[in-house]
């Protein structure tokens, strides 16, 4: 579907938070349904069923049940209400996942604040312009390091407060009495730890006019500021609203329920693996939605994602590529070197068997055979690295390699490709397990209208989409126009609504010749290689494309030694045999592809990308302009 589109805008986001005068509601007002609503609703019909299962520092397992965080929730709200907060006021929490993290976001709720989230590994410059910009009232820090860079950057941020510590000493100063920050006399910022918070609150808030600030909250009232991960300039906060979350959990069906009370009486786990952003943001509202228990991923440095995904055992598992690609990696390196093709081979098997059952076919009987036998001895187990209970694997956020999908769906993975951004509240296509289509996004959410416009440019209309940047009018970058997004996403539609995504307008690369491609085809075919963490294509201005790759170091590691190789990485990547397994990984992908899109050479790194290092964004996406200026002249040598 192409349509012509004419240029329009939308009266801007408001700078308290509020709907401004004018603007067009992205959410089902009147409906009663909030965040806060939900929490609310769970604590009082299920009080004694988990809400959030986590690891603690000993590694013993812990929970919070429904009630138990609806309490906490009311605390901090209450105590935010005590330090004066408006409607509309930011709260901005710099914190890894964690119970604290999900109550705040509960908290700021209920009582009609916007949340900001922050991760742990964010740089001072950058707090500095996040606080800055959604002009923050109160920040809730992890722990004196976190605490320690907002300090820094008081100077920088008249608007801020108050600052919340969360893992504060166990003598901690009254509130009254708390420090404030020597370079700000006349506004002075003071510091409480969160159980001085809710003690605060409980002291100067009753519960009821919580109660009244809570059911005042409209669906087009903003929840959160999201800033996105922007491979390009500097953050843009996306400002969500209650009704944009609202409207893609009524677009997901409700599970079977299960009997009530008991804390082992929820729908099943959600076992969270990304930070606190996008898709955790909505993983907690769908949490709540659905009576889902919320699983939080420790992620410690010798903590295995699947050796946690397996003791988390979830129903739903949301993943970004780049972790299904590690999956893949500790699966393949479960087998022995000379057993990994005929695996990979079984699996491709698999698949054309499954889609042969699917369209109603009844298999010969020997296929049949074959494939109870191989269900029984591989298949099986590849399922066992993903818990065994799983009813759902959601991948979003980047293309995948085929290999990969035609691997884990061959041996029976329910694993679903979907499609959202930070602007659509993290969702508005999915494939599901019963309308799935190989190599495609899905069709649109209920509610979500998708189509192309004349330059291939996919575009998103539905009360998912976001009310705008902060701060900016919607001239100033025309994302939404006549109620369309223009997504900056390039991809096509079928005939049956399946959309399926080729690029990036803005990361097409401009060849010498005049054409313009795409690197995302060869860069996820190369990361179909195990081997392989990244892959990112280089050409602009140039005659061809060239590749900079990244092992994945665990299983290289393993690779190498078994080859009595070096498995250090300095030394790996020089090594002739490594090499020239990369070299053939490379002529397998350009066999797939058309002659611009090859790739004529390639140089390898002795280290991965770091999101430290700024070459990943924190949804774990390349930030290619950092990348290309970091390793310009080595790229550029390949051209000599």
């Amino acid at each position: 579907m192409n349509v012509r589109l004419s240029v329009g805008g939308d009266t801007p986001v408001a700078r308290d938070g509020r709907a401004a005068p004018g603007a067009r509601p992205c959410g089902p007002p009147g409906t009663g349904e909030t965040l806060a609503h939900l929490a609310r609703r769970n604590a009082e019909r299920w009080p004694t069923a988990a809400a959030i299962r986590w690891r603690g520092p000993a590694d013993e397992p812990c929970h919070m049940t429904y009630a138990a965080a609806w309490e906490a929730s009311e605390g901090t709200a209450r105590g935010l209400l005590s330090l004066g907060l408006a409607p509309g006021d930011r709260v901005a929490v710099l914190s890894g996942l964690r119970p604290e993290w999900t109550t705040t976001l509960l908290a700021a709720a209920a009582s009609g604040l916007v949340v900001v989230s922050l991760l742990p590994s964010t740089v001072p410059e950058e707090i500095v312009h996040v606080l800055g910009d959604c002009e923050a009232r109160v920040v809730v820090c992890e722990d004196a390091e976190q605490l320690a860079k907002v300090e820094a950057a008081r100077p920088r941020l008249p608007h801020l407060r108050h600052t919340v510590l969360i893992d504060a000493p166990a003598a901690a100063s009254p509130p009254d009495s708390a420090g404030s920050s020597p370079d700000s006399a006349e506004h002075p910022v003071r510091t409480l730890s969160l159980d001085e918070l809710r003690a605060r609150g409980r002291r100067d808030v009753d519960a009821a006019e919580l109660r009244l600030r809570s059911d005042a909250v409209r669906a087009e009232d903003l929840l959160a500021i999201i800033y996105t991960s922007g491979t390009t300039g500097p953050k843009k906060g996306c400002a969500l609203s209650h009704g944009n979350y609202v409207s893609v959990l009524r677009a997901h069906p409700q599970p079977p329920p299960r009997p009530e009370g008991g804390q082992e009486h929820t729908n099943g786990t959600v076992f969270v693996v990304t930070g606190p952003h996008t898709i955790a943001m909505l993983m907690q509202v769908l949490a709540w939605w659905s009576r889902y228990t919320l699983v939080f991923r420790r992620g410690g440095p010798d903590d295995s994602l699947v050796d946690e995904i397996r003791a988390a055992r979830p129903q739903i598992l949301p993943l970004v590529p780049l972790a299904l690609e590690q999956i893949y990696s500790s699966v393949l390196a479960s087998w022995p070197e000379e057993d990994v093709s005929l695996v990979v081979e079984a699996a491709r098997a698999g698949l054309d068997a499954r889609e042969r059952v699917r369209r109603g076919e009844t298999l010969p009987p020997r296929l049949q055979e074959w494939f109870d036998a191989t269900e029984k001895s591989l298949f099986a187990k590849v399922r066992d690295h993903f818990g065994g209970a799983l009813r759902r694997v959601t991948v979003s956020g980047a293309p995948v390699s085929r290999e990969i999908l035609v691997f884990f769906l061959g041996c029976g993975v329910p694993l679903v490709e979907c499609y959202g951004m930070t602007e659509t509240a993290a969702a508005a296509t999915t494939n599901t397990p019963d309308a799935y289509r190989l190599g495609t996004v899905g069709r649109p959410l209920p509610g979500v209208e998708v189509a192309t416009a004349p330059d291939g440019e996919v575009l998103i209309r539905g009360a998912n989409v976001f009310r705008g940047y902060w701060g900016y009018h919607e001239d100033e970058f025309g994302s939404v126009r006549d109620g369309w997004l223009h997504t900056g996403d390039l991809g096509s539609i079928d005939a049956d609504g399946y959309v399926t995504l080729t690029g990036r307008k803005k990361e097409l690369i401009q060849l010498s010749h005049g054409v313009a491609v795409s690197p995302n085809p060869v860069e996820s075919e190369l990361r179909g290689n195990p081997l392989i963490s990244h892959a990112v294509a280089y050409g602009e201005g140039k005659p061809h494309l060239v590749v900079l790759l990244t092992l994945n170091e665990p299983y290289a590691g393993k690779w190498a030694a078994e080859r009595r190789l070096p498995t250090g990485m300095a030394p790996l990547v020089r090594d002739p045999i490594l090499l020239r397994e990369l070299t053939r990984t490379v002529q397998r992908a350009n066999a797939t592809l058309q002659e611009y899109y090859r790739v004529r050479a390639f140089m390898v790194l002795d280290r991965d990308l770091s999101l430290d290092e700024g070459e990943l964004t924190i949804s774990m996406k390349v930030a290619r302009h950092v990348v290309h200026a970091r390793f310009r002249e080595e790229l550029d040598a390949l051209y000599r």
